[in-house]
């Protein structure tokens, strides 16, 4: 099988939706049908990546090539696009007016090993950030993240449970918008499909740790 994957942004209480080509601000470098990428992904990004044992906002070009479609085209067609960062350790590209490049300051739990599973019913995800505690459990209705009075429910992700084959794992976390307040990236899985989604911290709404940003997800074929 091979995945081409297909770039979505959902709104907090709704189904996704395809944005607006002027306004991906979310990607990850992969292969795509010819409408679910950026055919001129434009300047401005940064991609997150892992520098020197930190994390760093570095700027980054992204390219988008022609590249067969094995699911859609005819033999010698080229309407796929292929979407590539000059940064070969990119974890996500981010292009919001807010970001700027740098150090990124994150919470002491080792991400490189890979994403946390949120499962339905198990121990909840403790992280530690400055002087506050991030609590990340699953619950039947998404994913609940909490730090002192501020918690919210994140509908957009489903927690593990056996008898489902959606599920949500933490990829990472730490301050990008350098508000003192941590920014998570999850990865969601299910049936032939998969992708992140991005909470930021600024501009959440009264009584939200984080709110959606943006996601870029894939369906497989």
């Amino acid at each position: 099988m091979r995945i081409l994957f297909s770039a979505v942004f959902l709104a907090a209480s709704s189904v996704s939706a395809e944005p607006p080509v002027t306004d991906w601000r979310v990607l990850v470098p992969g292969e795509y049908h010819g409408d679910e990428a950026p055919v001129r992904p434009g300047l401005g990004w940064l991609a997150l990546v892992p520098v020197g044992g930190v994390w760093r906002l570095e700027p980054a070009t992204v390219r988008a090539t022609r590249v067969h479609d094995a699911v859609l085209d005819a033999e010698g067609d080229r309407t796929g696009i292929a979407l590539t960062s000059n940064r070969s350790d990119t974890l996500v590209l981010l292009r919001f007016p807010d970001l700027q490049p740098g150090k990124v300051d994150t919470p002491a739990m080792k991400f490189s090993g890979g994403a946390r599973l949120i499962s339905l019913g198990e121990a909840p995800l403790k992280l530690q950030f400055r002087s506050d505690d991030y609590v990340i459990e699953g619950r039947k209705t998404g994913i609940e993240v909490r730090t002192g009075a501020m918690r919210v429910v994140l509908p957009d992700l489903a927690a593990a449970r056996p008898d489902s084959e959606d599920s949500a794992s933490l990829l990472w976390a730490g301050d990008l918008d350098r508000d003192g307040r941590l920014d998570l990236l999850f990865s969601y899985s299910g049936y032939n499909r998969g992708g992140v989604c991005l909470y930021l911290s600024s501009g959440a709404a009264d009584g939200a740790p984080v709110r959606l940003a943006g996601c870029h997800g894939g369906v497989g074929c």
